[in-house]
């Protein structure tokens, strides 16, 4: 007991300093999702990911280019960076060749924004809510049910406005040029299901390093803490959590059936990862190499969108079978739960893009 209460001390304290800050730790909520702690700054690759445009050429001419990512290699931040360096490749008839460092070797998603934000790493591929600590606009998709079903996010995926999205980023000397559709995220549980607000009050809950995630727990009356994954695990497994809130591909991939028994399909943010490159080095490659990075950028996040999109449903089975029970929720008792968050956003960015991405359902 005095353990559980230590720990839950240290994890009040510690979410208390990352609000307050208003920023992002570079030990990013969702960054460390698959991920031990490790990489960062002490990580030898990450220390030298610093390289000259010269040393990229090798003797043949081929382009040497380096792709970091966080996850380990089972899920589908790596099989989409496989299936988009495959394609580069292949446009370019070999001669652009990209290394992928997964498993953050190269650092958290902090960290590889700020590589490719200063040109010392091409690639990313990355989870949306950290881009909003370098583009703070882009956080409108961390917004509580922005999205209705897989078929509103469909309708985003490919328009014209996802595009306008992907300027958001420019600013910040980032190209955005692909997004990975992950799903939504539910709340787990030990002591029953969520059913209404009214279950939440209180309710201590692990979430996404986001303050627009934070706040939006914050309204529905639970207690959010923010902290990455390996800690939430362990604080779920000795009982000084009561909860967290992720895709139903972490949900299982990461074992929380073996801490928590109940999955509620609560959906209230819809989370993304997008493939980025350093727009300083990719203005600097040739034009028929953005064009390849461009298309297939585009054709393996499709790719992988119409696996993640099936898996969903998929994980939810598996989920089952190592014996949590998973709960339907009617979500229009918490959507009049948040306003005060949609409130606080066109207060300080305004609601031209999230009107627009709100009308997408109506097509």
């Amino acid at each position: 007991m005095r353990k559980q209460l230590l720990l839950l001390g240290t994890i009040f304290i510690f979410s208390m300093l990352t609000v307050a800050c208003g920023g992002y730790s570079s030990s990013d909520g969702d960054n460390n999702e698959g991920a031990d702690a490790g990489g960062g700054a002490d990580n030898p690759v990450a220390a030298d990911i610093e390289q000259s445009s010269d040393e990229k050429r090798e003797e043949d001419g081929t382009l040497q280019l380096r792709l970091g990512h966080q996850s380990p290699k089972e899920t589908n931040y790596h099989r989409g960076s496989e299936k988009f360096v495959e394609l580069v490749e292949e446009k370019t008839d070999g001669g652009v060749e990209i290394e992928i460092y997964p498993f953050r070797e190269l650092g958290t998603d902090r960290e590889l924004l700020e590589a490719m934000q200063f040109g010392t790493l091409d690639f990313g591929m990355i989870s949306g809510p950290p881009i909003s600590g370098f583009a703070k606009r882009t956080a409108v998709l961390d917004l509580p049910f922005l999205f209705e079903d897989w078929e509103h996010v469909n309708q985003f995926l490919g328009s014209d406005l996802e595009q306008e999205f992907y300027n958001l980023t420019e600013e910040a000397n980032l190209k955005t040029f692909g997004t990975m559709a992950r799903g939504f995220r539910h709340i787990t549980t030990n002591e029953g299901p969520i059913e209404t607000p009214e279950d939440m009050d209180g309710l201590t809950t692990r979430v996404i390093e986001s303050p627009v995630y934070v706040e939006s727990y914050e309204q529905l009356g639970a207690s959010p803490q923010s902290m990455n994954w390996g800690d939430a695990y362990t604080a779920l497994e000795q009982g000084a959590i009561d909860a967290q809130e992720n895709t139903m591909d972490i949900i299982y991939d990461e074992n929380v059936y073996d801490v928590q028994n109940h999955v509620s399909k609560t959906g209230i943010q819809f989370v993304f990862g997008f493939l980025m490159a350093s727009k300083e080095q990719f203005d600097s490659w040739p034009e028929d190499v953005q064009t390849a990075v461009l298309e297939a950028g585009e054709e393996a996040m499709d790719e992988i969108n119409k696996e993640n999109e099936v898996h969903e449903a998929e994980y939810e089975e598996l989920l089952e079978e190592e014996g949590m029970k998973i709960h339907e929720v009617d979500k229009e008792p918490f959507k009049e739960a948040i306003d005060s968050v949609y409130q606080n956003w066109t207060e300080d960015n305004g609601d031209e893009m999230l009107k627009e991405i709100q009308a997408l359902s109506k097509n």
